[in-house]
């Protein structure tokens, strides 16, 4: 044997070597597949609380005109005491309402029954 190394008798990787290769790269795909699915479900949900965060931030600026309306409008104030809470002044008058409005019953006329003799003639 000789320790003579010529470009035609020596292999360019080992099989083993070659295998290793081919595993690692198919972990590799497989864990990036999981990230690509964990990435997805994250933007989802950042979709989703971006909704959230604006609707509250909507409700926010409602909530906060409706504090300065009640602070600088006595009539809303008074309207709200009225309505929501059934106040009123001395001397009002009331008038309550049904709540749901009463149904007429329907009644037949009493069935006429044939009698003997006509009418008039008994």
């Amino acid at each position: 044997m000789s320790n003579d190394k010529t470009p035609g008798n020596e292999r360019p990787y080992p099989p083993v070597l070659v295998a290793v290769v081919i595993a690692l790269l198919l972990l590799l795909g497989i864990a990036s597949l999981g990230s690509y699915r964990d990435l997805e479900a994250a933007q989802q949900r950042q979709e989703l609380l971006e909704t959230k965060i604006e609707s509250t931030l909507q409700r926010n600026a409602e909530l906060t005109s409706r504090i300065q309306r009640l602070q600088d409008d006595p009539l809303a104030i008074e309207r709200l005491a009225r309505e929501h809470y059934r106040m009123m002044y001395p001397g009002d008058v009331v008038i309550v309402l049904p709540e749901e409005p009463v149904q007429a019953t329907v009644t037949s006329p009493p069935a006429v029954t044939p009698s003997a003799s006509p009418p008039g003639t008994g």
